[in-house]
């Protein structure tokens, strides 16, 4: 190919300039190396025209620069070259990263036109393969309000079902098996879910709602009519949480004191507000969690809240002050140091210490139950059902339609 090129070069220089010879050589003369140089380069262009459609119509036309009969001579060079293909490597492509998966899904809805106020918002809830069918039945829901949301994936196998695309692999040891209050597996869980919110605060900076999948939404939660969306709207709280509520229900006046341990299975975090207070918090969460395995992320968060109370300006990790739903604490302490913090209200987010029958009557005003208070998820189920927030038939189809796409897979 080469000795072609420099053929049709020679042959070109002699037409062009009326030379009889064109050596392509060092010893020749500067001029004329690069003279060979750049005819070498239109040789090369003239063996491969017929793959190279585009450099041949910006170029002049071949019988513009070549004299006729010289064309005819060179046919014979140019035969078998018509089927020659070049191939051009594709440029990486860059992947997205958890960062960018997250941003996308933020906006609590759908139609991200719909709360412009929520945008910097994320859903998240949490699963692993052994309570998938827990996760179906709570998307189920959520779909029917048109909401957006993203999934901690606590194993593997429910990651990669789920694909990066709705889940990322929670941090910490994998549980995939639907493990039962109190135990080692549970509480393993339940403080990689606090690890994996402190990780994505870190990295986003985003407002998180997070909720456990089997806390139902009967209703859109974050209406600005409820205490929950009013609440976020208003600016004014880092954490907003649900209420640990005794049974048969809440006490009278029990609404807006200040506890001494809350439920972690719903809540809502700021991460925009105040990154330093809130990273603050849910660091020394995760600390406590390693510290004290034995201890679940409820009880390892809200001794951690406790713990953050007593340090001293100087101690990493501190906190100003703690401000409960906007009381008149605080006030000689600089904002930026303060954490302001509120329980939403238990007969709108109703925990599972209440009866979900008695759930859908006044007092309460029912918009989501978590199916607490009860040991494993089939009587989770049950409690869902009495409380006309378990979906059997969409989430049958749910799970047949994951079914189909591993069979389809399978035979790829």
């Amino acid at each position: 190919m080469w000795r072609n090129a420099v053929a049709i070069g020679s042959s070109l220089a002699q037409s062009l300039f009326h030379t009889e010879e064109v050596e392509c050589f060092p010893h020749s003369g500067m001029r004329r190396l690069l003279l060979c140089l750049g005819l070498f380069s239109c040789g090369l262009v003239f063996l491969l025209r017929g793959r190279l459609d585009e450099v041949r119509a910006a170029v002049p036309q071949l019988e513009q620069l070549v004299p006729v009969d010289l064309l005819v001579q060179l046919q014979d060079t140019w035969q078998g070259w018509e089927n020659y293909t070049i191939t051009v490597e594709p440029q990486a492509v860059k992947k997205p990263t958890l960062e960018d998966a997250l941003r996308q899904h933020a906006g609590i809805y759908l139609n991200k036109s719909h709360a412009p106020e929520l945008k910097d918002v994320l859903l998240l809830t949490a699963a692993n393969s052994g309570y998938l069918n827990m996760l179906q039945n709570w998307e189920c829901f959520a779909k029917k309000l048109g909401l957006d949301w993203f999934v901690i994936a606590m194993d593997e196998n429910l990651h990669r079902t789920l694909g990066p695309e709705r889940s990322f692999l929670s941090l910490g040891e994998q549980h995939d098996s639907s493990e039962r209050f109190g135990t080692v597996g549970f509480r393993t869980v339940a403080c990689n879910k606090l690890r994996s919110i402190a990780h994505v605060l870190a990295v986003t900076q985003l407002d998180l709602v997070f909720t456990d999948s089997d806390n139902v939404f009967k209703t859109d939660p974050f209406l600005p009519s409820l205490t929950l969306g009013s609440m976020m709207r208003s600016g004014k709280f880092e954490y907003i949480y649900g209420r640990k509520i005794q049974p048969p229900g809440p006490r009278p006046g029990e609404y807006h004191e200040e506890p001494p341990k809350a439920n972690t299975g719903f809540y809502y975090v700021s991460g925009a507000r105040k990154p330093r207070v809130v990273q603050s918090l849910f660091n020394l969460s995760v600390e406590w969690c390693d510290r004290r395995p034995g201890l679940d992320d409820q009880e390892n968060f809200w001794d951690a809240l406790a713990t953050i109370r007593k340090k001293k300006a100087h101690e990493k990790g501190y906190i100003g002050c703690f401000r409960h739903c906007e009381n008149e604490k605080c006030s000689d302490v600089e904002e930026l140091s303060v954490l302001n913090y509120c329980d939403m209200s238990p007969y709108e987010y109703v925990l599972g210490s209440v009866d979900p029958r008695l759930a859908q009557q006044e007092p309460y005003h029912l918009v989501t139950y978590h199916a607490t208070h009860v040991w494993g998820k089939d009587q989770k189920k049950q409690k869902l059902q009495k409380a006309q927030l378990w979906d059997d038939v969409c989430q049958q189809a749910a799970q047949a339609a994951l079914n189909a796409s591993a069979t389809e897979a399978s035979h790829v």
